[in-house]
């Protein structure tokens, strides 16, 4: 990774200099250091801040609208991809460790559930939310 895309990660990422040295736990003088091209990048550092800046670049693209009070309402209805109702219908009987989803093809699941407001995080678990359960006994 280049002291450029370090830079363009962090600006996707929206964390200043500080967030990610208390991310990675080392001083701010390291990332500077980085950031200045003084010092190399650690590979795991970088191979992690591209996954977090595609996850963001993603996210972003599915933005919701908003109109200055809230969310616009959706103009049609949606149907839930078949990948997304096989987890909805699982969440329906008990709530998923939210680690066993990382990694795996579910992720997509999990992020088109919440985005719709069908599943929500509890603790370390992802857990059906009122309108998921009317959708997932369908």
């Amino acid at each position: 990774m280049t002291p450029e895309r370090l830079t363009a990660c962090l600006r996707t990422i929206r964390w200043s200099t500080d967030a990610l040295a208390e991310a990675v736990d080392v001083p701010g003088d390291f990332v500077n250091g980085w950031l200045a091209g003084r010092m190399p990048i650690p590979r795991a550092v970088a191979a992690w801040l591209e996954a977090l800046s595609f996850v963001h670049e993603s996210a972003e693209i599915t933005r919701p609208p908003t109109s200055g009070e809230g969310f616009a309402p959706r103009q049609r209805p949606e149907h839930v991809p078949v990948y997304a109702y096989s987890l909805l219908r699982e969440l329906s009987g008990a709530p998923v460790p939210l680690r066993r989803l990382f990694g795996t093809d579910d992720e997509g699941a999990v992020f088109f559930l919440v985005s719709r407001d069908l599943a929500t995080r509890s603790g370390s678990d992802l857990v059906i939310t009122e309108l998921g359960r009317a959708v997932g006994e369908v």
